[in-house]
C-alpha cells in the first residue's frame, strides 16, 4: 500500500505543476477563443458568424490629486459628498489646522472603478478648489488575475486528491507524510486566496489620494468682552502683564545683587573695623 501512496503523491505533484504552469495560458486562450454563433442574414439565406469574445480586463486605477482652497474644511466635505454619491468611501483621512500655518488635509478615497473617471473629474473641478497637480496610473493585471485564479483552482483540486489518498492510507509513515503535504498545500492555497482577494479589491475600487492645501494661514481670534466684566478682564490682564514684567526685571537684576553682596559685605566689614580702630586711638 505504501509504494502506491508514494507513487500517487508524486504523480499528483507533477500533474499539479504542469497544470499550474499551463492553467493561466489555457484559461486565457479559452476566454479569448470563446466563440458564439450569431445568426447573420445574407442574400440567399442565413449564415453563421463566429464572434470572438475578448476577456474582461482587470485594471488597477490610482490617482494623486492636489487642490488649493480658501476653506479646506468645506472643500473636504464637498469631496466626501461627491465620493459617497458614487458609492465610494473614505479609506484614510488626516487633517492639520495649526494657528500661523496653512491648513491642509489628505484624504484617501476608494471609488468604484466603473465611476472612477467621472468622480475624479468632479474632485478636480473648481467646485472643490483650484487644481495644483494631478497624477494618474492604470495597471493592467488581467494576466495576473487569470494566473492566480487558475492556480487557486489547481491547488483546490490537488488538496482534494491528497485527502482521498489520506483516506485510503493505512501505513503510519504514509499518513504522516500525506498530512505534512496537505498542510503545506493548504498554506499555499491560503496565500493564493489572499492574493486573489487583494486583486479583486484593487480592481473593484480605484484609489484616489486627495491633498487639500489652504490659501492663507489660520489666525487665532481674540474676542473682547464689554462692560464691567470686560473692564475686570482687561484690568486683570494688565496686572498679569505688570507682574510678569516685574518678575523679568527681578530675574535679570538678581545675579548682580548677589555679586554685589559677595563683594560689598567684606568691604563694609573692613570699613567698620578701621573706623572702630580710629575711634579707640583717638
Amino acid at each position: 500500500m505504501r509504494p502506491f501512496i508514494v507513487v500517487s503523491a508524486a504523480a499528483l505533484v507533477l500533474l499539479t505543476a504542469c497544470g499550474g504552469a499551463s492553467g493561466g495560458a489555457s484559461s486565457g486562450s479559452n476566454g479569448r477563443a470563446a466563440v458564439a454563433r450569431a445568426p447573420g442574414k445574407q442574400a440567399g439565406g442565413a449564415q453563421a458568424q463566429n464572434v470572438r469574445l475578448a476577456p474582461a480586463q482587470a485594471i488597477v486605477y490610482t490617482a494623486d490629486l492636489t487642490m488649493r482652497s480658501g476653506d479646506v474644511t468645506r472643500a473636504a466635505g464637498q469631496a466626501k459628498s461627491v465620493v459617497a454619491a458614487a458609492g465610494g468611501y473614505v479609506g484614510n483621512e488626516n487633517a492639520t489646522e495649526n494657528p500661523g500655518s496653512r491648513p491642509s488635509a489628505t484624504i484617501t478615497f476608494k471609488i468604484p472603478s466603473a465611476r472612477y473617471q467621472g468622480v475624479l473629474d468632479q474632485l478636480a473641478s473648481s467646485r472643490i478648489g483650484t487644481r495644483v497637480s494631478l497624477r494618474q496610473q492604470a495597471d493592467d493585471v488581467t494576466q495576473e488575475v487569470a494566473d492566480v485564479d487558475s492556480r487557486v483552482k489547481s491547488a483546490k483540486a490537488t488538496l482534494a486528491s491528497f485527502r482521498k489518498l489520506l483516506a485510503k492510507a493505512s501505513d503510519v509513515d504514509d499518513i504522516v507524510q500525506l498530512e505534512q503535504e496537505i498542510a503545506g498545500r493548504e498554506a499555499d492555497l491560503e496565500s493564493l486566496q489572499a492574493r486573489q482577494k487583494s486583486l479583486a479589491a484593487q480592481t473593484s475600487y480605484a484609489t484616489v489620494t486627495l491633498r487639500l492645501e489652504g490659501t492663507t494661514p489660520t489666525r487665532r481670534e481674540h474676542h473682547r468682552s464689554t462692560g464691567f466684566s470686560g473692564a475686570v478682564s482687561s484690568g486683570w490682564h494688565a496686572f498679569a502683564v505688570f507682574v510678569k514684567g516685574v518678575a523679568i526685571v527681578v530675574g535679570w537684576v538678581l545675579p548682580f545683587l548677589g555679586l554685589a553682596v559677595v563683594i560689598g559685605l567684606p568691604a563694609w566689614w573692613l570699613w567698620r573695623r578701621r573706623r572702630s580702630s580710629r575711634s579707640s586711638t583717638a
